[in-house]
């Protein structure tokens, strides 16, 4: 019973001296934690950012090729003008596929038939139009020389009728006299005679001016029909020749030889060759081009430092390529999210991040002018602010 008690105060001793120990370790922690922040300085929020960009031309680099000309991918690259930095003009031919020749000479041909059947159209148009002319001056004769006929004799047909009228007269006093005794029956029948021949001058009268009436209906009508059977005759010829089509397959085979052939777009430079004289153009560039006078950087800003680029902010662009750092500023900052094109030459770096492209004007763009796509590093902000590098995104996103 007495080694128990023994134990036990032994234990009781022990519980008071461990508490003594917590108690002194926490009187001395206390003061440290109550004193505030240790006199290390801490790291300050990151305010510029860096990340990996390219260099490419404003004009972005133009892929030239065969499909965009409407030529088919079995076609075949016949000449090609220019060669790897060659500068260029926009419109200026820069080579032809080899369906170009034949449908040049396909133009050719009808545009020889074009020809000849213009020049006999025109000839044919020549000859028609002085039979329609011919037709139409002859309508114009009927129209104003019948006329005139008719009322001629129709004034014939009153002057007969009038002479007619005065000899009956003369032939009822006759005719008066010789019953009273007065007049002898020479005189009536003379003057009978007379009038008898003024009925048949009067009906003679009449008769051609009914004539004259009639022909020169008939003539009219004939005429008119004259005239409108030269203007189809016209026509028809208008008709026999395919002018209006062979203008539409000249102009086809004309098209089809301006989309087989390679015209520069813009003013730039040749950046590169991909086919060659003889070989098949299939469904990529033939060539790549680009206006190096005037270049910018790319830069693919991780989407979660995108929310501190802000346009017009300073940028400052730097590769081993380069002599000295060149300067410029952002312009535009991109709507969409992309994974990255660029890629470090960090192993550890990521290579699917999903970036926003932003662009930067340069201050200076000559020492880049030959120089596209290189790879450079961006610092957006101040460049001695503290920096938010893609490393180290990456590793926050991982």
């Amino acid at each position: 019973m007495r080694h128990c008690l023994t134990i036990v105060a032994s234990g009781a001793v022990g519980l008071v001296v461990l508490a003594g120990a917590v108690y002194a370790v926490h009187s001395q922690v206390r003061p440290t934690l109550a004193s505030g922040p240790s006199d290390t300085p801490a790291m300050a929020a990151p305010t510029a950012v860096a990340a990996l960009g390219r260099v490419e031309p404003q004009s972005e680099i133009i892929n030239l090729g065969a499909g965009g000309l409407g030529g088919a991918p079995q076609d075949r690259l016949e000449v090609l003008f220019v060669d790897r930095g060659d500068p260029v003009k926009k419109g200026q031919e820069l080579g032809y596929l080899a369906g170009r020749a034949e449908q040049i000479a396909q133009r050719d041909y009808v545009q020889a038939q074009l020809d000849e059947a213009r020049a006999k159209l025109k000839t044919e148009t020549e000859v028609d139009q002085h039979h329609i002319t011919d037709a139409d001056t002859h309508l114009q004769q009927v129209l104003e020389v019948s006329p005139k006929k008719i009322a001629a004799q129709e004034a014939e047909v009153k002057v007969l009728e009038a002479a007619l009228a005065d000899h009956q007269d003369v032939l009822n006093v006759n005719r008066s006299l010789f019953s009273s005794g007065y007049a002898s029956r020479r005189q009536r029948d003379g003057q009978d005679a007379i009038v008898r021949g003024d009925l048949a001058r009067l009906d003679s009268g009449h008769a051609q001016l009914v004539q004259l009436q009639q022909q020169f209906e008939f003539d009219k009508r004939s005429s008119q029909i004259q005239v409108d059977l030269m203007k189809a005759t016209l026509a028809r010829a208008r008709a026999d020749f395919p002018i209006a089509s062979l203008e539409k397959q000249v102009k086809l085979a004309d098209t089809r030889a301006h989309n087989l052939t390679l015209y520069a777009p813009i003013d730039g430079r040749v950046l590169n060759v991909l086919v060659r004289p003889g070989e098949n153009v299939g469904t990529g560039p033939v060539l790549t081009l680009g206006d190096t006078s005037k270049m910018r950087v790319v830069a693919e800003i991780y989407e979660t430092d995108i929310g501190r680029v802000q346009l017009g902010e300073r940028a400052t662009i730097t590769s081993r390529a380069l002599a000295k750092r060149q300067g410029g500023k952002v312009v535009r900052i991109g709507e969409m999210v992309f994974k990255n094109d660029v890629l470090h030459t960090d192993p550890a770096a990521r290579t699917d991040a999903r970036i926003v492209q932003v662009w930067i004007e340069l201050d200076d763009a000559a020492p880049l002018q030959d120089l596209t796509n290189l790879t450079v590093d961006v610092l957006v902000g101040d460049p001695d602010a503290p920096q938010q590098t893609n490393k180290i995104a990456s590793s926050e996103t991982q």
